[in-house]
């Protein structure tokens, strides 16, 4: 609720607060485009998941998404060659772990 703005601390009273937001909770979502093209990529069918790695096909393009010992993905598409992780995950990283989640999710 904090992150999204919807709760608020007042310094003077030492107190949180419920503020109600002018805007769509779920725009936000809606308009992260690596999170548009992770869930275009899961709604394709393009992640194959291959036990700690997955093959995620992109247009012409094919990556490969690993999962390293501490839990991290890397990718080896030109977007997290560049940021290596420092803006977060690309689409395919993020395709393949909402992919792998949502297998446990299913197993549970």
């Amino acid at each position: 609720l904090g992150t999204a703005g919807r709760v608020g601390y007042d310094v003077a009273d030492a107190a949180y607060f419920h503020r109600v937001m002018p805007y769509d909770a779920g725009r936000a979502e809606r308009d992260n485009p690596r999170l548009v093209g992770a869930r275009a990529l899961l709604d394709a069918g393009a992640v194959q998941p291959d036990g700690t790695a997955a093959t995620v096909r992109s247009g012409d393009q094919v990556y490969r998404v690993r999962q390293l010992a501490d839990g991290s993905l890397t990718c080896t598409c030109p977007w997290w060659a560049k940021h290596r992780g420092q803006r977060g995950p690309c689409r395919h990283a993020l395709a393949t772990r909402m992919l792998t989640t949502e297998q446990v999710e299913e197993r549970v």
